[in-house]
């Protein structure tokens, strides 16, 4: 019979893998909590009814996990199977380290079809380098107690941004209504959200960048929501978020909207004094594309127990295990059938569960970049915006102007590099 065994890893160390003879024993890495441990634990559990004679080492890496899987992929002790973010996906699969799985990926299809967002997660020019495990976007989590105090009901058509300003003061106390309900209206998502639902894109091509398409009048108007928002007391302010949390601010009440993916409902179900639910994303002058999210189980190139490691990822990411893993409240199944089963919308909270599948359909869901480098973009956009809301005398085009000489640059070092 196989054996889970939990390897803690909290100060890298080469020496932590299974011994080499045993060909049907398989390392498996992840970052996470404890309950996200546990529930890797049970995944581990139920595939090992499946192959009883696998045994399966699951590495927990407390902190700084790609820093040290990019360490064990130098020093040539990786995991067979590695957990892997959307944000280092593709610079490990360009390096090599990443073993092809596009067959497995048609196989799986094969037995139930993908859905549009997963695949996109993890297709590059025909290969595939990992199988989607979660790739659902964000959607708004909003708190249906504050609505019916501030009587204020939901548009037929859905949420706007112009809505959600319009209604702002009967919902932002710190707005100047000392009875409203919460203390503001929203969290406010990721300024590329914004910038997307206005029209603007950061680059040409979101595969092959060629260059920088940043510089537009749709990027000077998503900026300047963005400050007018922040500078009138109806969103929350960076500083608070950063010494009173972000997620804990909606579920003790505090907001009446909060943006992000069905992984945050650990933190909200049984743990709120009120009611809540989702909706999808408010939509902009343009669009209502959210951003999605990416996991994806991966196998070392270099693995010698590779066939293995496929079986296991294979079970992972197979309807069976999308059917296990869609239980912990986290993850949003990537196959259509499962997404949009009876099984998996009975799995309340919340109520409209729908709306995490639907963010994985064509034109619902993007990310900044799927090509190397996409966590440098990221910070370079954030950097941009935290400039533009500290120092309110900078006019907004010369804040998106500088955004595009930093987005130039980073484009020729990574020509340089030659990995786009």
């Amino acid at each position: 019979m196989g054996s889970v065994v939990l390897a803690g890893l909290f100060v890298f160390s080469g020496c932590t893998r299974p011994p080499e003879a045993d060909a049907n024993r398989i390392q498996f890495s992840i970052w996470g909590s404890v309950q996200q441990q546990k529930a890797e634990e049970e995944m581990l559990l139920a595939f090992q009814e499946e192959y009883p004679d696998i045994s399966v080492d699951l590495l927990v890496i407390g902190s700084r996990y790609p820093e040290k899987i990019q360490a064990m992929f130098v020093g040539n002790v990786a995991p067979d199977v590695v957990m892997v973010n959307l944000n280092q996906y593709d610079e490990w699969s360009v390096r090599g380290v990443l073993e092809d799985l596009t067959e497995d990926f048609h196989i799986l299809n094969e037995e139930s079809e993908f859905l549009p967002i997963p695949r996109r997660v993890v297709e590059r020019d025909g290969r595939i380098f990992g199988l989607p495990i979660n790739a659902h976007g964000q959607a708004t989590f909003y708190n249906q107690d504050a609505l019916r105090a501030a009587n204020i009901e939901i548009p037929e058509e859905g949420l706007t941004w112009d809505f959600l300003e319009e209604i702002a003061p009967r919902l932002s106390a710190r707005h100047g209504d000392p009875d409203a309900p919460t203390d503001y209206v929203m969290l406010m998502p990721g300024a590329n959200i914004i910038f997307w639902q206005f029209g603007a894109q950061l680059f040409d091509d979101l595969y092959h960048p060629t260059r920088v398409t940043v510089n537009t009048p749709e990027a000077v108007e998503a900026l300047d929501f963005i400050r007018r928002v922040r500078s009138s007391g109806l969103a929350v302010p960076p500083e608070v978020a950063a010494d009173q949390g972000t997620f804990q601010l909606f579920r003790d009440g505090r907001v009446a909207f909060y943006f992000n993916g069905r992984w945050m409902t650990p933190e909200f179900a049984g743990r709120t004094a009120f009611e809540w639910d989702v909706l999808p994303m408010p939509a902009g002058p343009v669009s209502n594309i959210t951003a999605h999210g990416g996991t994806v189980l991966a196998v070392w190139k270099n693995s010698p127990r590779k066939e293995v490691a496929r079986k296991f990822v294979r079970f992972y990411a197979s309807p069976k295990g999308n059917r296990i893993s869609m239980h912990w409240m986290r993850n949003v199944p990537t196959f259509r059938e499962v997404a949009y089963g009876e099984e998996f919308f009975a799995l309340h909270p919340p109520e409209n569960l729908r709306v995490f599948s639907e963010t994985m359909e064509d034109g619902a869901a993007q990310f900044n970049l799927y090509a190397p480098g996409v966590a440098e973009v990221g910070r370079l956009l954030d950097a941009r915006v935290q400039q533009a809301l500290s120092r309110p005398d900078i006019p907004t085009e010369t804040v998106i102007a500088g955004l595009e000489i930093d987005l130039e640059r980073w484009l020729q070092r990574m020509k340089t590099r030659g990995v786009l």
